[in-house]
């Protein structure tokens, strides 16, 4: 068992056609099947995730969104291949100071259909321990958003 957080609707993805896109304000965008990062260098981990909502539902006035007791934390072994590379191949500029991850789940929050997304200093994403994990515990994610929902760090 492992928490679970949905924010928007659980977009269908086939992972036969998913492809990871680095692009932006990179020198060589890339485009990755999950057979391609298959194909990389592979790190297995122990990590234990917390949600940020931990707490919530004793906050006063309590809050709408995902009012969590102390439920929301998981510990799994997480299968993937290192981030740094894929962004050192992509060749981030050294005036980058984010790296943004956009996943196909869409929703509406504040009255605006957006994009679930989340981001990480380029210094925090440039870490060797960061993984795109695309397994759980052996198998396959089979979580929102799947086939490489997690970035996890084995720190």
């Amino acid at each position: 068992m492992h928490y679970l957080v949905v924010h928007f609707d659980v977009p269908q993805i086939d992972p036969e056609s998913w492809r990871l896109r680095v692009g932006g304000a990179v020198e060589h965008p890339l485009e990755l099947s999950l057979s391609d990062l298959r194909r990389r260098p592979r790190r297995t981990v122990p990590v234990t995730l917390e949600c940020a909502g931990n707490g919530r539902a004793s906050l006063d006035p309590r809050p709408v969104s995902m009012p969590w007791d102390t439920g929301g934390f998981g510990t799994a072994e997480w299968t993937g291949t290192p981030l740094a590379p894929i962004l050192h191949e992509a060749g981030i500029p050294p005036e980058a100071v984010d790296v943004l991850f956009t996943g196909a789940d869409r929703g509406i929050q504040g009255g605006l259909e957006q994009d679930y997304a989340r981001s990480l200093a380029v210094a925090e994403a440039m870490e060797d321990t960061l993984l795109l994990a695309y397994e759980m515990d052996g198998r396959p994610q089979t979580t929102p958003g799947s086939p490489s929902r997690a970035c996890v760090s084995g720190r």
